[in-house]
């Protein structure tokens, strides 16, 4: 291996950890910090809490592990986010050591660049979802569960640690942190015919009860103090979700067969190479059937987010990795071409194509200019790739420069997508007894940067559906346009965050002098009663 690719791993490495601090962005990015904020502030570490209000439609890990931080280094954007850079560089070394042990160390290694340059692995590694912890979670579980069964010496160890896995990954987003992998032990049952002997190795009792010991304790506990909690956590936000619209998460069947091509570049063409090579080696028929029973359970889902399809990276990097020892086959150096030459027109048109973006769309000319410069990368790694020019190194140095151009556009674009400037206006001017409502929505960074609620939350219940069930908290908590109707308030100053487009019909509710002041940041508007 070359110095150049030691570089580039080194990079990879430590790319989880560039602009760390920048700004929380609306809306995960900000719910998923705000929520162990507030864990610190009130040293309440069993529910969760989002604007003082119960929110329990995830499990607790990930706010733990950010709330750790932040106890520990103090409460800011990085510290909030550290955790979740840790994770990442966790997942790029359970990439390296399972490639790694099933092929060789090379294609370990050139798996976790892979992974590290990959467009979306690369994003999610800078704004905070559960997906991204779920993915290396699920990642050492299934490599411990594949260890298990095809080194069997290795099984004593290997198989309760992938139930340890699997419990984490349970204890990160749910049911499916223990359903994919056993649908996939089911998969690997099949493909590996002369080893389904060693299957009994995972049934032993010392792993289903680590997994019981990390992932039970917190539900059960959340049932003694809310009783109902189990029903709603595992039948509205996993029965529901998966067969109902109820979360407007919907999208076509074809949804993640879109996003993948696409969240993998530079590596899209490789990958394909690994899965159709796939087909003649049962170590890579493993890897792609997880594959394919990730992608397919999310594609028959009717609730899609892109983030959520990260689970499949790793393993189909691995595949991309393994194809790249060898030369690539002609047809999909074409592919690459033709992708190569699609970004580069896709670049050229970034300026002409600028005007059909909506008003309310960030799209300044440097933020016009960072999309055509990432555009114009990718595109030349993947002609490089089909030139069978330096294919690994020029396509993780496109990775590593797309994603520092994209952290630059996005510090860029920080005024429309982050409230931290709205947050400290009313910060510097809010008095005690003061007031801050949210109108048709709720902006998540806004407690996070002004350590405290927002009182009223009008016209938007959201995902705090849960906790506006109750009726007390209902009335106390959530309005109407009665609320803003009754502004000014005598002896308070009352704060109104809502979305600019909103603005005019907020001053018609009253009279014209009522608000004090308006000002606008971005997509949203503060007016002060």
């Amino acid at each position: 291996m070359s110095r150049g690719f030691w570089l580039l791993l080194a990079l990879a490495a430590t790319a989880p950890f560039w602009s760390l601090g920048h700004p929380l962005v609306e809306v995960d990015d900000a719910r998923y910090s705000e929520i162990p904020r507030e864990m610190v502030a009130s040293g309440q570490w069993a529910t969760p809490h989002l604007n003082e209000l119960d929110y329990v439609e995830k499990p607790p890990l990930w706010y733990w592990l950010s709330a750790s931080s932040c106890k520990v280094f103090g409460v800011s954007e990085a510290a909030a986010r550290l955790p979740m850079a840790l994770l990442a560089v966790l997942g790029l070394l359970g990439t390296a050591w399972l490639g790694a042990w099933l092929y060789d160390d090379k294609t370990g290694k050139t798996a976790a660049l892979m992974l590290g340059t990959s467009g979306l692995y690369f994003f999610l590694s800078h704004y905070i979802t559960p997906d991204l912890g779920l993915t290396v979670w699920l990642l050492w579980c299934s490599g411990l569960l594949l260890r298990a069964v095809l080194k069997p010496e290795d099984a004593a160890w290997a198989a309760p640690a992938a139930w340890a896995f699997a419990g984490l990954a349970f204890l990160s987003k749910g049911l499916i942190g223990i359903v994919f992998p056993i649908l996939w032990a089911g998969a690997l049952w099949l493909i590996l015919k002369e080893s389904r002997s060693r299957f009994l190795a995972l049934l032993r009792p010392a792993g289903p009860l680590l997994f019981l010991i990390i992932a039970a304790p917190w539900f059960l506990l959340m049932e003694h103090r809310h009783p109902g909690f189990l029903r709603f956590f595992f039948y509205e936000h996993h029965v529901q979700r998966f067969l109902t619209q109820k979360f407007n998460r919907s999208n076509p069947w074809y949804f993640f067969l879109l996003v993948l091509p696409a969240g993998l570049l530079p590596w899209a063409a490789s990958i394909l190479g690994g899965i159709i090579r796939s087909f003649s080696d049962r170590r890579g028929l493993a890897l792609a059937a997880w594959a394919a029973l990730v992608t397919a359970f999310f594609s028959t889902s009717q609730s899609k987010l892109i983030s959520y399809i990260l689970p499949v990276f790793p393993h189909l990097c691995i595949l991309g990795a393994h194809a790249l020892q060898e030369p690539a086959p002609k047809w999909l150096k074409r592919i690459s071409a033709i992708l190569g030459i699609l970004l580069l027109l896709a670049a050229a048109a970034a300026y002409p194509a600028a005007r059909f973006i909506p008003a309310d769309v960030p799209h300044s000319p440097w933020l016009i200019a960072l999309a055509a410069a990432m555009l114009a990368s990718l595109g030349t790694a993947m002609l490089c790739q089909s030139l069978d020019f330096k294919p690994l190194l020029t396509g993780a140095l496109a990775g590593l420069i797309t994603g520092g151009l994209f952290l630059g556009g996005l510090n860029n674009a920080m005024s429309d997508l982050s409230c931290r400037e709205l947050a400290e206006t009313v910060r510097s001017r809010q008095k005690p007894g003061d007031l801050v409502y949210g109108y048709g929505i709720y902006l998540h960074g806004l407690p996070f940067y002004t350590g405290r609620r927002v009182d009223k939350l009008l016209n938007w219940r959201g995902e705090l559906e849960y906790a506006a069930r109750d009726e007390r908290i209902l009335q106390e908590r959530f309005g109407g346009e009665e609320a803003i109707r009754a502004l000014p308030l005598p002896g308070k100053t009352v704060f109104v965050a809502c979305r600019r487009r909103d603005v005019a019909y907020l001053l018609s509710l009253h009279s014209p002098n009522a608000a004090r002041s308006v000002q606008v940041f971005g997509p949203w508007a503060l007016l002060e009663y």
